[in-house]
């Protein structure tokens, strides 16, 4: 495991945009007759938003953005620091963030730079913002992340599309010397447990990378979909989860009942909520978000913010903790402080 103390960051604010077209679930072509009924219970989730033809997760993130900083009421002259954490990049090259960056209008001397992660993009995001915002050279920086599983899973898979949604996030921080410590515990455990195995430079895409193939009934994918070993992935979310929470409230000498809020990664109804009830936590304490928008990647944290904490992060001061885990396989939990948060009302994209 790493351990990581920051110092002199605030969290200022946070913003999520999704698509306005909407998927329901029910409505899904490969469901045979009263299969949704039986999936709903353990998936938990109804319905998802989705992007249309052209557009991407940078289009959620720049609108997300763009609603973020006028909230907070910054000149972007001031952000001197944008990173983009997120497995799907608009180009192979150049980085996304350089992109958004003219999107955005912000100065020339703004450090622009893509992160390829997924699940733990927001926490690992965190992580490398804060770390060098914390000298005080750089001042005020933006974290996107963004999440496209609508066009990275086969429509014809029955167990992987109409589990992802599509979003964009933005969070705000700012150098603050007065600010309470962040405790960071990472890891990673290096397996091939969920994967699009063509398309990068180990398999570059031929004519057979786009050739669907019937894995089961139900079931048919290409090998630039997304590819996963569930039970592996179940295995390890359960297992990995409490450790990383247990040690970082250890490494910051706070104790679980003193945490207001619990903010989890969210692959799936059953095993989100297997992880809260092993460590005896209320849905108060740790709300949920996949009814409504599926799973959504590097964006999960900041959704379960806007969408469920929104009014109670918006007053006062609380104690948060996220935990993320999933493709890498990778994992982060994050011990912070939030103080009468910025929290921008949904966006949405046409």
């Amino acid at each position: 495991m790493a351990l990581l103390k920051l110092n002199n960051v605030s969290l200022k604010g946070v913003s999520t945009c999704v698509p306005s077209q909407i998927e329901e679930n029910k409505d899904y072509p490969f469901y045979e007759e009263g299969e949704f009924d039986r999936v709903f219970p353990t998936v938990g989730i109804e319905r998802r938003h989705v992007l249309k033809k052209g557009q991407t997760c940078a289009d959620l993130a720049v609108k997300a953005a763009e609603r973020l900083i006028s909230d907070l009421g910054w000149d972007k002259e001031s952000i001197e620091l944008l990173v983009f954490c997120s497995p799907a990049r608009d180009y192979i090259l150049p980085d996304t963030a350089c992109l958004i960056q003219n999107r955005l209008g912000l100065p020339k001397n703004t450090i622009a730079f893509d992160m390829n992660l997924g699940c733990t993009g927001w926490t690992y995001g965190l992580t490398t913002v804060c770390s060098i915002l914390q000298n005080g050279f750089v001042k005020r920086a933006l974290l996107l992340n963004g999440n496209m599983g609508s066009s990275e899973n086969s429509y014809f898979d029955k167990t992987a599309y109409p589990v992802a949604g599509d979003i964009g996030s933005a969070t705000a921080f700012e150098y603050d010397e007065s600010a309470t410590s962040i405790w960071c515990e990472l890891g990673t455990d290096g397996q091939q447990s969920i994967i699009i195995p063509d398309g990068g430079r180990r398999n570059p895409v031929t004519q057979d990378s786009m050739v669907q193939v019937e894995i089961d009934k139900g079931v048919k994918r290409s090998k630039l979909h997304i590819e996963m070993d569930w039970m592996n992935v179940f295995s390890f979310d359960l297992k990995r989860a409490p450790i990383s929470l247990g040690e970082v409230l250890e490494f910051a000498n706070e104790k679980i009942e003193n945490v207001d809020y619990f903010l989890f990664q969210q692959s799936n109804y059953y095993a989100v909520r297997k992880i809260i009830r092993k460590l005896k936590l209320s849905e108060e304490r740790a709300p949920l978000c996949l009814r409504n928008y599926g799973t959504t990647g590097a964006s999960c944290i900041p959704l379960i913010m806007v969408s469920e904490l929104s009014n109670k992060l918006k007053a006062g001061k609380h104690k948060v903790v996220a935990c993320s885990f999933g493709v890498g396989f990778s994992w982060a939990s994050i011990c912070f402080t939030t103080e009468n948060l910025i929290v921008s009302d949904m966006q949405f994209l046409d």
